[in-house]
């Protein structure tokens, strides 16, 4: 679809975004089209991860790629299961890897600093949200240890702000360090939001 094309174009264009989007438009097939141009074109930013909500990266992801005949060529590991199952996942030769949230954490702790992911994709980037600079949730504080060593991050969500625009700070601090939003999200409160008792 033509806003698709739009969609691959923004992404190929820009290393860290968001592509937000309704659910149904499409953003998964737009990032493996963006992946599929990467890989044709040699570049260096392979391998990709992304993080998804479990279900997700066991449904979605890979049926993506088997659906359409032109991705049939991006090769797809599931690091999911038993921390065995996971080693064995993360050493097995892929393209994209797909991890769930709730394994983040020991992914970081894994890898260590041989962090081999030049593009993450973060879907359902409303799971970021809680990402503070001295506190918060401990998925996005793994995540924030490795944020500067990847080229390339894009957070996909068709809901962005679920609670209110409160919601973007965390998301955004791995697009662009707190470049837009602020420094820290107390400099975005400040600056964005009066806060009454109520």
């Amino acid at each position: 679809r033509e806003y698709q094309q739009a969609a691959v174009k923004f992404l190929y264009d820009t290393q860290r975004c968001n592509l937000y989007a309704v659910p149904g438009m499409g953003k998964t097939s737009a990032v493996l089209m963006l992946l599929d141009l990467l890989k044709i074109a040699g570049s260096a930013f392979f391998p990709a991860l992304v993080i998804a909500p479990k279900r997700v990266c066991e449904l979605v992801w890979p049926a993506e790629v088997a659906k359409w005949d032109g991705f049939r060529g991006l090769t797809v590991s599931l690091i999911l299961g038993t921390a065995r199952e996971r080693a064995n996942a993360v050493v097995a030769p892929a393209d994209l890897y797909v991890v769930n949230y709730e394994n983040i954490q020991w992914l970081v702790k894994e890898l260590g600093d041989d962090w081999p992911f030049k593009i993450v994709v973060a879907d359902e980037s409303t799971k970021l949200k809680s990402f503070r600079l001295r506190q918060g949730g401990a998925r996005a504080q793994a995540l924030s240890r490795i944020a500067r060593k990847t080229g390339r991050w894009i957070n996909l969500s068709g809901t962005p702000v679920p609670n209110g625009l409160t919601d973007l700070w965390g998301q955004m601090w791995f697009v662009d360090f707190g470049a837009r939003l602020g420094s820290s999200y107390t400099a975005f409160m400040k600056r964005w939001f009066s806060i009454d008792m109520y």
